[in-house]
């Protein structure tokens, strides 16, 4: 009697799960719970959560949709694009760099249209999702130092920096072993500083502290902000373009074109320094990227 009632247990976990596993699997149109409705996700950073909020609140104001919020913070672009292609999201930020070589695996690009362009024919013909137009900034990898480090030695392009030996470099292990950090500036551009690793939390504060002269960075970190850094310009276009844009279901902007609609007042629109300031308020003055969003739409006249 108890090996039945183990063996009945069992036989309904089973039927649980695959019942389960068939409501995730099934795609092209969302679950009864969010018919009718644009279910907008994002990333787990500053950013990304603030662009998705950005594009709930005007769908909200310029349509007559109802927006599902619920998975803005789901997770990364591993996670975010096959929910996307399934049909369990509508709509997220996605940056060009990471569309063309993590999801489509293509080789580096480093012309910003060239790549946006391969993109979106890419993402229509496999995936039948469209790239929206980009916002008009890019989150790249980029190289920062003080303000008046750079100010001090006059130098403001990574192409400076190669007759600065003297200076340090700080960064983590991988920076001075991945080919497309450290190694790929010294064959660019012929950099060959002293280098000094630091778990990659402390890089802001190790030149802060005056232990080093040069780091990584990404270009719209709000830190940059904080600590009064520049990005240095990538004069010889060495990092891959990551221009940030929407990618969202072509069925979608089939059966409601005036989602599009309510998205372009941001289309090429917001530029480095403003999203610099965005994510200042978010990472450093720990404002809710919620309000955020909502006083930038404002700010422009747009809700």
């Amino acid at each position: 009697m108890l090996q039945k009632r183990r063996l009945t247990c069992l036989l309904l976990c089973v039927a649980l799960v695959a019942a389960m596993f068939g409501a995730v699997g099934c795609g092209g149109g969302g679950s009864e719970e969010t018919a009718g409705k644009v279910v907008i996700a994002s990333k787990q950073f500053a950013e990304s959560l603030t662009l998705a909020h950005m594009a709930a609140l005007l769908i909200e104001a310029k349509t007559d949709l109802e927006v599902d919020i619920s998975k803005i913070g789901m997770g990364a672009t591993e996670m975010l694009h096959p929910a996307l292609v399934e049909g369990q999201i509508d709509l997220y930020p996605e940056y060009t760099g990471t569309a063309w070589m993590v999801v489509l695996e293509g080789e580096v690009i480093q012309d910003r249209q060239e790549i946006f362009e391969k993109t979106k024919a890419a993402y229509q013909e496999k995936f039948n999702i469209t790239c929206l137009d980009p916002l008009g900034f890019q989150n790249t990898f980029a190289i920062a130092m003080p303000q008046e480090v750079s100010d001090e030695l006059g130098i403001k392009t990574l192409s400076d920096l190669a007759g600065h030996n003297d200076l340090i470099f700080v960064g983590d292990s991988t920076t001075f072993e991945r080919p497309d950090v450290y190694l790929g500036l010294q064959e660019t551009y012929g950099i060959d500083m002293q280098q000094k690793v630091v778990d990659t939390a402390f890089f802001y504060d190790a030149l802060a502290e005056g232990h080093g002269h040069v780091t990584t960075c990404f270009s719209t970190d709000g830190r940059l902000k904080e600590y009064q850094f520049v990005v240095l310009e990538d004069d010889k276009s060495f990092f891959p373009p990551y221009d940030a844009m929407y990618v969202i279901r072509t069925e979608i902007l089939e059966k409601h074109p005036e989602v599009e609609e309510a998205l372009k007042p941001l289309f090429n629109s917001i530029d480095e320094e403003t999203m610099i300031d965005l994510n200042f308020k978010v990472e450093v003055e720990n404002q809710d990227p919620a309000d955020v969003a909502e006083e930038f739409l404002k700010s422009r006249g747009l809700i």
